[in-house]
């Protein structure tokens, strides 16, 4: 039979703006048999999204510090007094919370029970779907699928340019609904966003005068990215007659389609 023993957790909390007081659980540690199990977040979403980030591989080499101190204090061992002042050493945006007096059966049990109930993984997108795939699953969940254009007729520019959108929709202009991922490094989501730019303002030349056309582009994960990066695109895309919206933030083009609908009926 095993016996329950007394053992002692912490959760590790991030911050990216530690003067606030506003912190975010990324991990659990157990402090149980004379051994530290720890957990952690397998991806900083969760972080990402609470501070308009994006960690990158700064989250791995926060964690792996982490872990590297944790081994160095308590490999030989560790009691709540060792504990407690090890916790009230961190600061900056890592942090360990105020150390809480737990029973321990099985401490990989426990460690995975605690982490799944305090921390958790945000889930993620199914791999591979494609923005356009998640643009049309919030149009249709916010009920304004119906009010759109769907696959309207490419739109053909001097130059032999062709846009070619999933959604359009009307609201004094015939707006052209586009997406692009924001994903991952940021020279790269510059790279896709770009071609929005120029698309957006020949569209703006060479429309103005017969059927004005705009070009709407929805980025999907900017909530990855840095707040600063996503501001930057929307400035750019805003300079080039592009309206910008992020996937995450999108009620105000929900919220246009629904309300020129019924003035177009």
């Amino acid at each position: 039979m095993i016996r329950e023993s007394q053992g002692y957790f912490s959760l590790v909390q991030y911050s990216e703006f530690p003067e606030r007081a506003e912190f975010v659980n990324i991990g659990v540690i157990v402090f149980a048999n004379a051994s530290v199990f720890v957990k952690f977040s397998h991806r900083p979403r969760r972080a990402e999204q609470a501070f308009k980030i994006h960690l990158g591989n700064h989250f791995q080499h926060l964690k792996e510090s982490m872990e590297d101190r944790l081994r160095y204090e308590f490999g030989n061992g560790w009691n709540r007094e060792k504990i407690e002042k090890f916790i009230a050493l961190r600061s900056g945006k890592v942090r360990l919370s105020p150390v809480r007096s737990v029973l321990v059966k099985d401490p990989e049990q426990l460690l995975s029970e605690l982490f799944e109930k305090l921390v958790g993984e945000v889930p993620s997108s199914p791999r591979g779907q494609r923005p356009s795939t998640k643009l049309a699953q919030v149009f249709r969940s916010n009920g304004v699928e119906d009010f759109l254009v769907v696959k309207p007729d490419p739109v053909h520019l001097s130059g032999g340019v062709k846009i070619e959108v999933p959604f359009a929709y009307q609201n004094g202009a015939f707006n052209l609904i586009d997406t692009v991922s924001l994903a991952g490094d940021p020279d790269k989501a510059l790279n896709r966003a770009s071609p929005h730019m120029i698309e957006g303002e020949l569209l703006y030349q060479e429309t103005a005068l017969d059927r004005p056309t705009r070009l709407v582009v929805v980025g999907d994960d900017a909530q990855a990215q840095d707040a600063e990066f996503v501001n930057m695109i929307a400035e750019q895309m805003d300079r080039h007659h592009v309206r910008f919206y992020s996937l995450n933030e999108i009620e105000p083009l929900v919220r246009d389609i629904r309300q020129n609908y019924v003035l177009h009926r």
